[in-house]
């Protein structure tokens, strides 16, 4: 297909509305007198008005693969594709009239005909909807124009603390607990309006580049533990949320948890921070679940052999398996976290690099398909969800402490004895086993020579 000329794109622009009629023209009477009479190609075009902020490089992508219907939303003209999850897409708007900035979520066409996928996506906007806290994304709007169903979301620009710790590596420890804490208390709120979140994992995490941390994605949100009608229940989905980050009471009845499942997930999160992966990275689905109900994850120190003790216990307290063991709120997590931070203790730390910690490139593997990854990033930055998928390498020193009395009693416990080699005992000559025949055979004669002499 050969490339459209200056002026079949104009047509086109024109057609699609995406800049009001009396602005293009003022823009391109500019265009005009700066070109001096020379040919505008489509080059200097498309340039200038990308330049002006008429159009984004998006809107240029579509205009010249023959594309001019779809731009607009409502009250709303859409600017670019943000990113895609397992339930819907995203992309960057404005309102027509206040040019405000807003993230809108689309449910994808060919899901509207599944029952439990519309209502999920209803649920999520309502649920998100009655919550507003700082920590986490605001919903301001469900709508539809006919089987087009979408909401309106707050828009900020940063990026999900998984793709960071991606690009990155794991988090300095003091980082790691505020993004923890924050992250505790965008929960404190939602358990307060009855809500479990259900699929917190450092995706569902936004960091805004003012440093605020976000809770994304209520798509699998528990409203109202009571109520028999949550649409787990109602789908038969028993198994919801993320394999890497799922509290056992979860993996058994995923509609018969308590908030403190989310402690459970925040904790698996902020074992992510302080290691750069998942506690099982590897294996199954089926496995890495079934580890999360039995098997207690490598330790911390492994990967980070310098990390503070009080916060690896705090690790340790959110991931107990039995919900009694661990904190029973997340105000008791928020609580005990900032306190560490303003101890000062988690500052000025020497680092090292894990020589055997990888970041692995597993599968976050969601075991319901409803789950939406989205997050919401800069356009040029995001690129589609569905699994969580990370890879990183880290250098480790020979000996994870300089001596035993320079580890506490819980790093000493860390320390492994090698076995000590058994002494291998030598081969019996090859001669031996005939010798011993011979002389037992020349007994025996003599026994019978002397026992027919005696006769």
């Amino acid at each position: 297909m050969s490339e459209p000329s200056a002026k079949s794109f104009l047509k086109l622009l024109e057609r699609s509305g995406i800049v009001a009629e009396e602005r293009l023209k003022s823009s391109l009477a500019k265009l005009s007198t700066k070109a001096d009479g020379k040919t505008i190609n489509l080059k200097d075009l498309a340039g200038h008005l990308l330049e002006s902020g008429l159009i984004t490089q998006w809107h240029i992508d579509k205009l010249l693969a023959g594309k001019y219907k779809g731009f607009f939303l409502g009250k709303y003209k859409l600017l670019g594709h943000l990113g895609s999850g397992g339930m819907s897409s995203v992309y960057l708007a404005q309102h027509k009239i206040s040019d405000q900035l807003r993230a809108i979520k689309v449910l994808p066409r060919k899901k509207v005909a599944d029952k439990s996928y519309l209502d999920r996506f209803y649920l999520e906007a309502r649920v998100a909807a009655s919550l507003n806290h700082p920590n986490v994304i605001r919903i301001y709007d469900i709508c539809n124009e006919g089987d087009t169903h979408y909401m309106v979301m707050e828009y900020v620009d940063g990026t999900d603390l998984y793709e960071l710790g991606k690009k990155n590596g794991p988090f300095d420890f003091n980082s790691a607990a505020k993004f923890t804490a924050q992250a505790a208390e965008g929960l404190i709120h939602a358990h307060q309006q009855d809500l479990v979140h259900r699929d917190i994992k450092p995706a569902n995490l936004f960091k805004t580049d003012q440093g605020l941390v976000k809770i994304l994605d209520l798509g699998l949100a528990l409203v109202n533990q009571n109520d028999s009608q949550s649409l787990t229940v109602l789908h038969n989905e028993k198994v919801m949320g993320t394999a890497d980050y799922l509290s056992p009471e979860q993996a058994v009845n995923s509609h018969d948890v308590d908030s403190r499942a989310d402690i459970y997930s925040l904790g698996c999160t902020l074992y992510f921070f302080l290691t750069g992966h998942p506690p099982f990275p590897k294996g199954s689905l089926a496995q890495r679940i079934a580890m999360h109900q039995s098997l207690a994850p490598k330790s911390i120190y492994e990967s980070r052999p310098e990390c503070p003790e009080s916060l690896v216990k705090i690790c340790e307290k959110m991931m107990a398996k039995d919900p009694v063991d661990r904190y029973q709120t997340c105000n008791e997590v928020k609580t005990e976290l900032l306190a560490l931070v303003e101890s000062g203790e988690l500052e000025n730390i020497a680092t090292f690099a894990p020589e055997d910690s990888l970041i692995e490139k597993t599968p976050s593997t969601t075991t319901s398909t409803m789950n939406d990854a989205t997050t919401l990033a800069p356009l040029k930055e995001v690129e589609p969800i569905e699994e969580s998928t990370i890879e990183h390498a880290f250098e480790e020193p020979t000996s994870a402490f300089k001596s035993v009395n320079d580890a506490s009693d819980s790093q000493k416990k860390q320390r492994i004895t090698p076995p000590v080699p058994r002494k291998r005992r030598r081969p019996p000559p090859k001669w031996l086993v005939p010798a011993a025949i011979a002389a037992m055979f020349l007994i025996l004669i003599a026994v019978l020579t002397l026992v027919t002499f005696l006769a």
